[in-house]
């Protein structure tokens, strides 16, 4: 596979190069959802991130809902783009039970059995760290990684100081995600070339279904 291109939250004027590893690669696509009664479901996309979530079963609620997803599924340019993604609202940490880590790294646990690392910056891309690969060919980076976050959550620094000591661990846990896109409603651009006639026809026979 091809080398890809991701938007980078950490430097806008370098995208994110990423190259899947072989085992990764499958054939990349899901199966193809019913449009049958599709006003009904949205927000859109496998992960219901197109559009907002409005929490109202009712037909009214899930038209406003429909709605709002279909015009960001035609005209791209009016969805939240880098503005999606998942982000950390405050500092934080992190407790792994040391059953779930590599047996190296077990040796780092409190008396409770926990390994607790941090500080984890406000706003920090919540996938940088969830999307982790589990591989011990990265041993060496997650040493790294979990040696720092431990110095950050131990040691008595500033804010300041803990968030410029976590930016540095940014490029290794870059190099150890294994999917580094981090906008969530990126995708499904079937459809956006069409006039804005067509599209707003599209949009009132798909209610039909």
């Amino acid at each position: 596979m091809d080398e890809l291109e991701f938007f980078n939250p950490f430097d806008e004027t370098h995208p994110i190069k990423f190259k899947p590893k072989e085992k990764n690669v499958a054939p990349g696509y899901y199966r193809t959802a019913s449009l049958v009664s599709v006003w009904s479901s949205a927000p859109l996309l496998h992960k219901n991130m197109l559009g907002t979530f409005t929490s109202d079963p009712s037909v009214a609620g899930r038209m406003d809902a429909f709605n709002d997803a279909i015009e960001k599924l035609l005209w791209p340019e009016k969805r939240l783009n880098k503005d999606s993604i998942w982000r950390t609202q405050d500092d934080c940490s992190l407790h792994l039970r040391k059953e779930f880590v590599p047996r190296t790294l077990r040796g780092l646990a409190d008396r409770d059995g926990y390994i607790k690392v941090g500080m984890i910056p406000k706003g920090t891309p919540i996938n940088l760290v969830a999307n982790l690969e589990p591989d011990f060919r990265h041993l060496d980076i997650f040493l790294k990684i979990a040696n720092k976050l431990i110095k950050i959550k131990t040691t008595d620094v500033s804010r300041d100081e803990a968030a410029a000591e976590f930016n540095q661990l940014i490029p290794g846990l870059l190099a150890a995600n294994k999917c580094p896109d981090f906008i969530e409603d990126k995708g499904h651009y079937f459809g956006t070339d069409l006039p804005d006639t067509d599209k707003r026809a599209l949009i009132e026979y798909l209610k039909t279904f």
